[in-house]
């Protein structure tokens, strides 16, 4: 893993001004010599204050402002699901880089066009799946390529965290649901193992009062038949781990599985490898942007860590899922 403050500083904008938003513009700042220049939001009231909590220096009333602005070398996408694909393209067509936040957009023929506009200008794009920027995913992706779990024959993830009362995250009419939300992280690791799968099966559950789908069991399988399940829930807390089963031995990922934290794998004679990290959560949000910056450097228009394809592929996916539950969301 590089040096975070060894990468050479790119100048951001974020585009949206929610949660998620204020957690990556911290961990930059705290870790990295990123420079965040700039920030926009719907009103100028809104962008102004993010400003100042965060001290930067200019804070624009309009998306249309921000990625124009000459200084903004990369735009951060943090809006809402539905959103995504309306202000990822602003910033394309403005020429600027984009990392955006994940799902990059809830549907495949959207996540589509943009993958085309930004491959036909020659603009970097990238979906913001911080996990795989992660030195924990750098140790898991070491350990695959090594072989020394033998033939993988199974994978599996969980992920589960109540977000009942969570406005935004369960309301259909702004992409809620658990399908957009932490449901896509287990599908995206499930598929950087085991690339080509499809959904064979899969269910879901409606929450009452809200509507949108709010836990999901799926079984997955790649051309060779090797078998991954995956499931996520917002209507409780689970165990939130991963595992990936081998011939010679099972890797093994604790809660949260798609955070920093330790990987152990376990051979089947006892030995026991242990890498150990921090759990440090989302302070750790930087490493995706660093491979933003040190993709820009190379001259790239896609990050090796999360190609465009494998977006579409993970995309795909969760559409897969939806229809199988008969979820137009």
């Amino acid at each position: 893993m590089p040096d975070p403050r060894a990468v050479p500083a790119k100048r951001w904008g974020i585009l949206g001004t929610g949660w998620i938003a204020a957690r990556f513009v911290e961990a930059l700042q705290a870790n990295t010599v990123q420079q965040v220049v700039a920030v926009g939001s719907r009103t100028r009231e809104r962008a102004t204050e993010f400003a100042a909590e965060h001290g930067i220096a200019r804070a624009y009333g309009s998306y249309e402002e921000l990625v124009a602005a000459e200084d903004v070398d990369v735009v951060y996408v943090a809006t809402g699901h539905l959103d995504h694909l309306a202000h990822a393209t602003l910033a394309i067509e403005a020429g600027k880089a984009v990392l955006v936040e994940k799902p990059m957009t809830p549907r495949l023929e959207d996540t589509q066009r943009l993958v085309t506009l930004a491959r036909s200008r020659g603009v970097f794009a990238m979906e913001a799946v911080w996990t795989l920027a992660l030195p924990r995913y750098s140790v898991v992706r070491q350990i695959l390529a090594s072989g020394m779990l033998g033939d993988v024959v199974s994978v599996s993830a969980n992920l589960g965290e109540r977000l009942v009362d969570h406005h935004r995250a369960m309301d259909p009419a702004q992409g809620g649901g658990v399908m957009n939300d932490i449901g896509s992280y287990t599908l995206m690791f499930a598929n950087e193992v085991l690339p080509g799968l499809r959904v064979v099966a899969a269910h879901g559950q409606r929450h009452p009062e809200h509507g949108a789908i709010g836990q999901f069991h799926a079984l997955l399988a790649d051309p060779a038949d090797r078998l991954a399940t995956v499931s996520a829930s917002m209507l409780a807390e689970t165990p939130t781990t991963a595992f990936i089963a081998g011939t010679e031995a099972t890797l093994e990922l604790a809660a949260p599985f798609y955070q920093p934290g330790p990987v152990v794998v376990r051979f089947h004679d006892g030995t026991v490898l242990r890498h150990d990290e921090a759990a440090l959560a989302h302070t750790q949000l930087f490493w995706e942007a660093l491979e933003v910056a040190r993709c820009l450097e190379a001259g790239l228009t896609e990050s090796p860590l999360r190609p465009l394809a494998q977006t579409l592929a993970t995309v795909a996916l969760i559409g897969e899922a939806r229809a199988l539950m008969a979820d137009p969301a």
